[in-house]
C-alpha cells in the first residue's frame, strides 16, 4: 500500500540541509599528494639542496568548491572550483622553484653557464580542506575588530613538521591560505564572519640559534623551535607567483642586513653600498636596488613601467662604487629571456615584476663571484639561505676574511703523474672566508664532474673531498 509522505518533509530537509553542508569539510580528509616531478628534482648543477613542504589550506562546503565565505578574494569574493585553484597554485609553485633557483645564478642574465646556488626539492605536498585555525591576534582593523594569526603550534603539531625539519632537513615550508578582513573590497558582513579573519606574515623564521631574523614582528613563540632552523613562508592564495617571490625577497634583505649588523655593527654594506642609501638611509638611484625599488626609482613597486634610464653598476656591483655603470630601466630586465616552465612566458601574469626579482636576485653575489672588497672576497650570499646554522655558527660575513692570491704547485710524480696542489688557498670553494662543511657539499654533490678538480686529476673524487677536509 503506498504511504503519503508527509508534508512537513520537504520543509524539513530544506530547513535542516544548510546545517548538513558544512560538517562536510570536516569530513574531507587533508590529501598528501603525489608531487610533480618538476617540483621534486632540484635545478642541474646547484650547490645547496633546500628540502620544502608545500602546504595549502583550501576550506569547502560542499566538496567542489572553495568557501569564500572564509577565504574571499580581494575585490570580490570569487567563485572558483578547488579542481582551478589547485591547477592555479600547481602553476605558482614551478614558477616560484623556477624563480629561486634561477634568481640563484650568479649574473646569470649574461652567464648561461652560471650555477645555481639553490636546488629546490619538495619533499611533501599537503592539501586540507581547511581554514586555518587560529591563533594568537596580531593585528587588529581600524574599527578594533582583531585579526588572528594561522596557529602554526597547531597546524605543525598535527602534521608533524618536527620529522620534517630535523629529520629530512626541511629548510622552508610554503603555506598557501587566505581569509579576509572588513577593509576588504569585497567584504559582506552577512557573509564574512569576523572569527575567519587572518593575517599573517610574508616570512617568518625559526631558529634555535639566533631566533627570529624575519620579515615579521619577530617573536619567536610564534612557531615551533625544533633542532634546527626553518622558514615559513606565508602565500595568499588569490596572488601569484610574483607576490610569493616578493616575500624571499624581504626575507633576504633581513637575513643579510642581519649578518651585516653581526659583523660590522651596522648594515652599511647591504644597504647603503648594496642596495643603495645615503647616510640618512634615504633610498638612491644607481645602485643594485631592493625588493621594492629597481635601480631606477625610489618609488615603492616602480617596477613595471618606468623607462626612466638611469646609470647603475647593478651588473659589475663592487662595494667601492668603481664596477661599470650602464643604463638601465624597466626594459633591462623585462627584455632578458629566461627559461620559464610555461609554453608561453609572454602570457605569464605579472612576469615583468617577476623578472625584476629574478634579475635583482641574480645580481646577489653568487659563486664564484670574485668581487674584492679592500684584501677580503665577497662571500656567497646564498650560503645563508642555504644553511643558516652553519653560517652562523662558522662567523661566516658578507665579506670574507682576508685572502691572499692562491698559488699552484706543481708536486708531480716521477712517474709522470700529475699532483697540482693548491697552496695558500684553504680549499674555500664558496669564497666565503673559511673551509667547512659548506665546501665540503659543494665537492660531494659534484662527484664525477671535471669541477671543482681540486688536484687536477680530472674529475672530482674522494681526493678532493680530503684536500677540503684536511684544510678545515
Amino acid at each position: 500500500m503506498n504511504r503519503a509522505v508527509p508534508i512537513f518533509l520537504p520543509f524539513i530537509l530544506v530547513v535542516l540541509l544548510p546545517q548538513v553542508l558544512p560538517a562536510f569539510a570536516e569530513e574531507i580528509s587533508p590529501v598528501y599528494e603525489s608531487i610533480d616531478p618538476y617540483l621534486a628534482t632540484p635545478a642541474s648543477g646547484h650547490l645547496y639542496e633546500i628540502p620544502v613542504v608545500v602546504m595549502r589550506f583550501l576550506p569547502t562546503v560542499d566538496g567542489e568548491n572553495l568557501d569564500t565565505a572564509k577565504v574571499p578574494g580581494y575585490w570580490y569574493l570569487g567563485h572558483i572550483s578547488l579542481t582551478d585553484i589547485k591547477a592555479r597554485i600547481d602553476t605558482f609553485d614551478k614558477r616560484i622553484k623556477f624563480m629561486l633557483e634561477e634568481g640563484s645564478r650568479f649574473r646569470g642574465y649574461k652567464e648561461p653557464a652560471a650555477l645555481p646556488s639553490l636546488g629546490y626539492r619538495v619533499v611533501e605536498y599537503i592539501t586540507i580542506y581547511e581554514h586555518t585555525p587560529p591563533g594568537p591576534v596580531t593585528a587588529h582593523q581600524n574599527d578594533g575588530t582583531p585579526l588572528y594569526s594561522p596557529d602554526f603550534h597547531q597546524i605543525f603539531d598535527r602534521f608533524n613538521m618536527e620529522h620534517y625539519v630535523n629529520d629530512l632537513g626541511v629548510k622552508e615550508i610554503w603555506v598557501w591560505m587566505g581569509g579576509g578582513n572588513s577593509d576588504f573590497p569585497s567584504y559582506d558582513p552577512a557573509v564574512n564572519k569576523p572569527e575567519d579573519f587572518r593575517h599573517w606574515w610574508e616570512s617568518n623564521m625559526s631558529s634555535p640559534l639566533t631566533g627570529d631574523i624575519s620579515n615579521s614582528n619577530r617573536d619567536n613563540s610564534d612557531l615551533p623551535v625544533y633542532n634546527s632552523t626553518y622558514t615559513v613562508y606565508g602565500q595568499n592564495i588569490w596572488r601569484t607567483q610574483a607576490e610569493a617571490v616578493h616575500n624571499h625577497g624581504h626575507q633576504l634583505e633581513a637575513i643579510l642586513s642581519h649578518v651585516n649588523h653581526l659583523h660590522d655593527g651596522n648594515t652599511d654594506l647591504f644597504w647603503q653600498q648594496f642596495v643603495g642609501q645615503d647616510e640618512s638611509g634615504n633610498f638612491i638611484t644607481g645602485r643594485v636596488g631592493w625588493t621594492h625599488m629597481p635601480p631606477n626609482t625610489t618609488k615603492h613597486y616602480d617596477y613595471t613601467g618606468n623607462r626612466t634610464l638611469v646609470k647603475s653598476d647593478i651588473e659589475d656591483w663592487t662595494p667601492d662604487n668603481t664596477g661599470a655603470r650602464k643604463l638601465v630601466n624597466v626594459d633591462t630586465y623585462s627584455n632578458l629571456t629566461y627559461p620559464w616552465p610555461d609554453p608561453n612566458p609572454a602570457e605569464i601574469p605579472q612576469r615583468v615584476e617577476s623578472q625584476w626579482y629574478i634579475y635583482w636576485m641574480q645580481s646577489m653575489p653568487g659563486y664564484e663571484n670574485r668581487i674584492r672588497h679592500g684584501n677580503k672576497n665577497i662571500t656567497n650570499w646564498w650560503v645563508f639561505t642555504a644553511d643558516w646554522d652553519t653560517a652562523i655558527s662558522s662567523q661566516i660575513g658578507l665579506v670574507s676574511q682576508a685572502v691572499t692570491e692562491p698559488q699552484v704547485q706543481d708536486s708531480s710524480g716521477a712517474n709522470g703523474s700529475v699532483d697540482l696542489e693548491v697552496v695558500g688557498s684553504p680549499a674555500d670553494l664558496n669564497g666565503d672566508g673559511i673551509v667547512n662543511i659548506l665546501d665540503l657539499v659543494i665537492v660531494a654533490n659534484a662527484f664525477g664532474e671535471t669541477t671543482p678538480d681540486l688536484n687536477g686529476d680530472g674529475i672530482v673524487n674522494i681526493l678532493d673531498l680530503v684536500i677540503v677536509a684536511n684544510a678545515f
